[in-house]
């Protein structure tokens, strides 16, 4: 008798690889009894790109952890699309980074997140972050951030080396068209079985790319392009990214917690996220935010740990 085979489990799309080697995993499902937790932004394996100087910039929530509540703004539906397509037309427009200029991605970042649990969710104060990510080839990264000792994911160093990291060129390898684009990403969901729905973890996943990755001109046109066809993608305006700057979000909604991305409404540059309540729930009233970020710097530099000029 043959001895028996260990079933075929499908392999883990990369940048879910990518974001458990960052350390930043979120619950799926609540226990019965809700211990005090850390809200990580993006779920189910989303990496997070947050960070920068603490008191450079005004923060928008009180530095104690208070909650933070804002107001639920009406989502436009039927504007969606066409915000969207135009900003994969002016994504298209722009120039991409010389293959020549440097061996490592470079973002730069802030964010707050939420404790949840023993009442409604308080943030965290601001914190730093920054990370260096191989750019072509599969080797070594680093994490540079605030020690944090967080539940469930256990204890993060404030400066850590990330080995075999996923190359940036390998995150962002997606078909050029939106169709397959969405297809792929719906294909990913199913092959993991858990999680949001298709259209929720769709979402999330271009979220996670446009977060913390160098994209090129044509792939963030593509990623646009495919999120306007997603069904309950909504544009909601005159919201605040981490940094205190204003902008125009393109928002989903689902499991009563709505995710947002958040551009400059001039340049449709990406300047961070946004996720809050919008409706009342155990973790606090409706508005109430769950977390926040801020991207400040992406940049392609020679080595690691090298930091670009502001």
């Amino acid at each position: 008798m043959s001895e028996p085979t260990a079933p075929q489990v499908p392999a883990m799309p990369a940048l879910r690889r990518q974001a458990l080697r960052h350390h930043l995993v979120n619950e799926i499902e609540r226990p019965a009894r809700r211990p005090r937790r850390m809200l990580v932004l993006a779920p189910a394996a989303g990496v997070l790109a947050v960070a920068v100087s603490a008191g450079a910039i005004a923060q928008p929530w009180a530095p104690e952890g208070a909650p933070l509540v804002v107001t639920v703004e009406q989502g436009d539906r039927s504007g969606a699309t066409l915000l969207l397509n135009r900003m994969a037309a002016a994504a298209a427009d722009r120039p991409g980074a010389s293959s020549s200029e440097g061996a490592y991605v470079y973002i730069r970042s802030r964010g707050a997140f939420a404790v949840l649990g023993d009442g409604p969710a308080r943030l965290q104060p601001v914190h730093d972050r920054e990370i260096w990510i191989p750019r072509d080839e599969r080797g070594d990264g680093l994490l540079r951030q605030p020690f944090f000792d967080m539940p469930i994911i256990g204890v993060i160093p404030q400066r850590e080396k990330l080995t075999d990291v996923t190359p940036n060129a390998e995150l962002v390898d997606l078909p050029s068209n939106p169709d397959a684009l969405l297809e792929k990403l719906y294909r990913e969901r199913d092959e993991g079985g858990r999680g949001n729905s298709r259209d929720g973890a769709a979402f999330t996943a271009i979220g996670d790319i446009l977060r913390e990755s160098l994209v090129p001109p044509r792939t963030t046109a593509a990623l646009y392009q495919a999120a306007a066809k997603i069904p309950g993608v909504e544009v909601v305006r005159g919201v605040t990214d981490a940094a205190g700057r204003r902008g125009v979000a393109v928002a989903y909604t689902e499991r009563s917690q709505r995710k947002e991305w958040i551009f400059d409404e001039q340049t449709y540059e990406y300047l961070g996220e946004r996720s809050y309540l919008v409706a009342d729930t155990a973790d606090g009233p409706a508005g109430t935010v769950l977390g926040t970020t801020a991207v400040l710097q992406r940049a392609v530099v020679s080595n690691l740990g090298q930091r670009p000029e502001r």
